[in-house]
């Protein structure tokens, strides 16, 4: 396998801005005609003339084009400037440009991008896809692009009385992201399944995300035509809040493990969040039942799918994330196919970590969960590097003073009206947050 250094040198020799998951990867709104390829970047519209031409415009947009053009002239895109800050820093530092392009959906492809046409159709060979906004759930941070439960809500009661009016629709239409409310008028799902049996046999990967996945008819659509034909490289990987009922879950995970045993797909992984233990974690992802959503990861383990569990931190998720921590571990104990990984949130601002005080109490938190899982036998590198990372983070760094303060204020306005909203008592579930509704 080529080591990280050694692709380094081969994008460079290319271009000192030369990224193959400009190619090789693409991620699919077709909720509402979004697309980027890498997260880092923001999405945009996929025109429908392009599509109406040719369906791989989902990927193979002219303005992605123009952003590969750049690319191979050694030019630096804007939107790609994370990984820019990330390689001008003083020091020896790797970016997702080097890290993605080493990925295994990436890095053999090299040669044959640098010989293409600028302006060539690439198939991609990651490829993540959101059918639809339809979700049972409605996370604080989520927004009605991602959930249909969110759009009913704000579509009722209107956006949240923050300073930037969270979950604004009118802001959303704006930017055009609302997306197509009835699945049978969207003619991005149409190009979709028209370009499907052209890119199938190429896939490493295919993650289908939302909404909640397996509520959308085009995941179950997705799974039968695997069984018909099979895609025997690819890793099938499937975002679930798992908390759809019983039966539902049964199925899927009936068909995904039979796609497994009869080597239709290379593998299967379901992807799943939460952010804390216990009702705090209901709090913050409306619609959860957790001893539920526990029992469900037992149930897709025991089928031999494997799960990963997305751990988004946030103001409300450090006084019990030891305690979700503690169940996480007792999984990879029981079952040994399960990881996790931990994210900071940064949006809403009102939300991250940085809003909490720089008392011994949190610092002891971050520091009790460091040690929790340094002495674990059964941590990974990766994850310790995720805690750590969240640790450093809280504690090397600060916000302004107006920016604090700001971001206080609105954290009010926004329990508040969630405590209205949704029929909630913040202060009993999270009774060591006082500090949050009496600013």
């Amino acid at each position: 396998m080529k080591n990280v250094s050694h692709i380094k040198n081969e994008l460079d020799e290319i271009s000192p801005s030369f990224c193959a998951a400009k190619w090789q990867q693409v991620t699919l709104h077709l909720q509402n005609g979004h697309t980027h390829s890498c997260h880092h970047p923001q999405t945009h519209k996929i025109p429908l003339e392009e599509i109406d031409k040719d369906p791989s415009a989902l990927h193979n947009t002219e303005y992605k084009k123009q952003q590969r053009k750049m690319m191979l002239e050694g030019k630096r895109p804007d939107e790609c400037s994370y990984c820019w800050k990330v390689e001008d820093t003083e020091g020896v530092h790797f970016s997702d440009r080097i890290k993605k392009s080493s990925s295994s959906w990436a890095r053999n492809h090299i040669q044959t991008i640098a010989k293409q046409e600028w302006n060539h159709n690439t198939v991609p060979t990651h490829v993540e896809v959101s059918f639809s906004n339809v979700c049972n759930m409605k996370c604080l941070y989520c927004s009605p692009v991602f959930s249909s439960e969110w759009w009913s809500e704000i579509n009722q009661h209107g956006p949240y009385p923050t300073s930037d009016q969270f979950n604004n629709l009118d802001w959303i239409a704006e930017t055009s992201r609302t997306p197509y409310l009835k699945r049978e008028n969207n003619p991005y799902i149409d190009a979709w399944w028209k370009w499907w049996p052209d890119i199938r046999s190429k896939l490493h990967v295919l993650r289908v995300t939302g909404g909640e996945p397996f509520l959308s008819k085009d995941t179950s659509k997705l799974i039968k035509d695997i069984e018909t034909g099979g895609c025997e490289q690819m890793e099938l990987h499937i975002n679930s809040n798992l908390q759809i009922p019983f039966w539902k879950l049964n199925s899927y995970m009936t068909d995904i493990a039979d796609l497994k045993e009869n080597q239709l797909i290379k593998d299967a992984k379901i992807f799943t969040s939460c952010d804390t233990h216990g009702e705090q974690a209901e709090y913050i992802r409306e619609g959860m039942e957790y001893d539920t959503w526990l029992k469900n990861c037992k149930k897709v383990l025991k089928r031999g799918i494997s799960l990963h569990i997305m751990v988004t931190a946030n103001v409300l998720s450090i006084d019990s994330m030891k305690l979700l921590m503690a169940d996480i571990y007792r999984l990879k104990q029981d079952y040994k196919a399960v990881t996790y990984g931990v994210s900071i949130l940064h949006s809403p601002k009102f939300l991250n970590v940085l809003n909490l005080p720089k008392t011994n109490y949190w610092i002891d938190k971050f520091d009790e969960l460091v040690e929790y899982v340094s002495d674990n036998p059964l941590t990974e590198n990766n994850e310790l590097n995720y805690i750590q990372r969240l640790r450093n983070y809280f504690v090397n760094n600060t916000v302004t003073d107006s920016d604090f303060v700001k971001n206080r204020l609105d954290c009010v306005k926004f329990i508040s009206e969630i405590n209205t909203r949704r029929n909630k008592n913040f202060t009993n579930t999270f009774p060591n947050y006082k500090f949050l509704i009496h600013t």
